[in-house]
C-alpha cells in the first residue's frame, strides 16, 4: 500500500483555545487535510489544543527560518501563508512544493491597517507586505486565494514579476493549476452549546428575550461599527429589546496591536451613555470552542465596512460562522460576500455608512418571523460549498493531478526580492521599534 504523503502547515498567529482567523484556518485545515495525508500543524507558541489526526510541532519564532526549515524536511508539500527568504530558499533547495495560502491580500489591508502612522511608518510598513506577498508569489507552486476578485489581483502581481511566462502559461491556460479559490470554511457539523445562557451571564444587563445583534469578530481599522452602533442607539428610542454584542476587542495575539477604531468605538458608547445599556463589549476574546453559544443566542450577524480597496479585495471571514449557526445576516455592500447574500438571500446588504438603511433591515429581520426562517433555509442550501473539508478536497484534487506547473524560477529575482524584503524590514523596525 502506497504511503500517505505529507503536508506540514505553518501558522503565523496563534493557535489554542483563544485563536483569530489564521490560527482558525490553520486548525481547521489540519483537521481535514489529516484524512488525506500525514500531517504536521507547525505553530509559533505553545497549543493548548489537543491534535487529532495530526501532530503539532512549535518553532522557534526568534529563529523562523531556521526552525521550520528543520521541521518541515522530508515532507512533500508546505503551506503558509508566509515564510522568510532563507526559509523559502531552504525549501525549494530540497524540493519541497510550497502552497502560498494567500487568502488574506495583505498588500491591500495594510493601506487601511496602518492608515493613522506617521507617512514614513505607512511606507515601511507597506513595503514589508508587499515584498513579502511577491516572495510567497515568486515561490509558489500553488497559490490559494478566497475569491474570484482576489484571483485578479493575484494575477496581476504574477503578472507585474513576470511570472506568468509562455511556458507557465500554456502548461495551465485556466491557471487552474496554479492558482486556485480556498476561501475560510466551516465545520460540517451543527454548532452545539455547552451553556445557552452565556450571553446573560456575561452581560447581565441583556434579557433571554432580547434580540441580540451580534458582531462576531475584533474591531479592525478598516470596518464601520459605528453605523451599526448608531443604528442600534437610533433603535434604543423606539424600543429597550434590541442589543449589540461585539465578540471581541483586543486580538488573542499579543503582538498584534488594538486598532485606534476601538477607541473611536469606546468613545462613542461611553459618550452616547450606550455603553453596557445597548452596546456591549467583550474585552477579552471569547475562547474558539464558546463562540457558538454567541451565534446560537443571537438574531442577526452583522458586519459593516468602509467604501475603499480592502472592501474590493475582501473576504470576511466572520460571515462563515454567520452562515454555520444559520443565523441572517446584515452586511455592507461591495465585497464577495455582500454579492452571494444579494443571490441567495441570505440577509440584507446595505449602502455604505447607511445608518437608516441597517436600522430598518434589522427590525425587518427580527419583526418577520416568515422572512427570518426564509433566510435560514437559504443559508441551509448556500453554506455546504464552504464546509472545511470541501475547501481541502479542493486543494487535494489539484495537489493530487501531479501536473503543478514548472516554473522557471529565477534566482536573481529572488536575491532582488529578498534584498527589498530585508531593508523594508529594516526600515519597519526602525520607525516602529518592533
Amino acid at each position: 500500500m502506497k504511503n500517505k504523503q505529507s503536508i506540514a502547515l505553518i501558522s503565523s498567529d496563534k493557535i489554542g483555545k483563544q485563536m483569530a482567523g489564521p490560527g482558525i484556518r490553520y486548525f481547521e485545515f489540519a483537521k481535514s487535510f489529516s484524512n488525506f495525508f500525514d500531517v504536521t500543524l507547525i505553530v509559533p507558541d505553545e497549543c493548548d489544543l489537543k491534535p487529532i489526526g495530526f501532530k503539532i510541532k512549535k518553532y522557534d519564532s526568534k529563529h523562523s527560518s531556521s526552525s521550520i526549515a528543520s521541521l518541515v524536511d522530508g515532507h512533500d508539500y508546505v503551506m503558509s501563508q508566509f515564510l522568510r527568504p532563507t526559509a523559502l530558499r531552504k525549501i525549494k533547495k530540497k524540493k519541497i512544493k510550497y502552497i502560498a495560502d494567500l487568502y488574506d491580500p495583505q498588500s491591500i489591508e495594510v493601506l487601511e491597517q496602518a492608515k493613522y502612522d506617521s507617512k514614513q511608518q505607512q511606507k515601511n510598513l507597506s513595503d514589508f507586505i508587499y515584498y513579502s506577498q511577491s516572495l510567497q508569489i515568486w515561490a509558489a507552486d500553488l497559490i490559494l486565494c478566497s475569491s474570484e476578485r482576489q484571483k485578479d489581483l493575484y494575477v496581476g502581481m504574477m503578472l507585474g514579476q513576470r511570472i506568468l511566462q509562455p511556458e507557465v502559461y500554456h502548461q495551465s491556460p485556466d491557471l487552474k493549476k496554479l492558482l486556485i479559490t480556498a476561501p475560510f470554511g466551516l465545520s460540517n457539523t451543527k454548532p452545539e452549546v455547552t451553556n445557552k445562557n452565556i450571553i446573560t451571564e456575561i452581560f447581565p444587563q441583556i434579557n433571554r428575550d432580547d434580540k441580540v445583534i451580534f458582531w462576531g469578530g475584533g474591531i479592525w481599522n478598516w470596518f464601520d461599527p459605528i453605523s451599526a452602533i448608531k443604528a442600534v442607539e437610533e433603535i434604543s428610542k423606539e424600543r429597550q429589546d434590541v442589543k449589540m454584542v461585539f465578540l471581541g476587542v483586543k486580538h488573542p495575539n499579543p503582538k498584534i496591536d488594538k486598532m485606534k477604531i476601538v477607541e473611536e468605538v469606546l468613545s462613542y458608547c461611553k459618550e452616547k451613555d450606550l455603553l453596557d445599556k445597548y452596546i456591549f463589549f467583550n474585552f477579552g476574546w471569547t475562547p474558539y470552542e464558546e463562540r457558538a453559544g454567541y451565534l446560537l443566542n443571537s438574531s442577526i450577524g452583522i458586519s459593516t465596512h468602509l467604501d475603499n480597496l480592502e472592501t474590493r479585495f475582501s473576504f470576511r471571514t466572520r460571515i462563515l460562522d454567520y452562515l454555520w449557526a444559520e443565523l441572517p445576516i446584515i452586511a455592507t455592500e461591495g465585497d464577495s460576500m455582500a454579492d452571494l447574500i444579494i443571490k441567495e438571500n441570505l440577509g440584507k446588504v446595505v449602502a455604505y455608512k447607511n445608518v437608516k438603511e441597517i436600522k430598518k433591515s434589522i427590525l425587518e429581520i427580527i419583526d418577520n418571523d416568515k422572512e427570518r426562517e426564509l433566510i435560514k433555509n437559504n443559508i441551509r442550501t448556500a453554506k455546504k460549498e464552504f464546509y472545511w473539508d470541501s475547501i481541502v478536497e479542493n486543494i487535494r484534487n489539484t495537489l493530487e493531478d501531479n501536473s503543478l506547473p514548472i516554473k522557471n524560477h529565477s534566482w536573481l529575482d529572488f536575491i532582488k526580492l529578498s534584498y527589498c524584503f530585508y531593508l523594508a524590514g529594516f526600515r519597519k523596525k526602525f520607525h516602529y521599534g518592533k
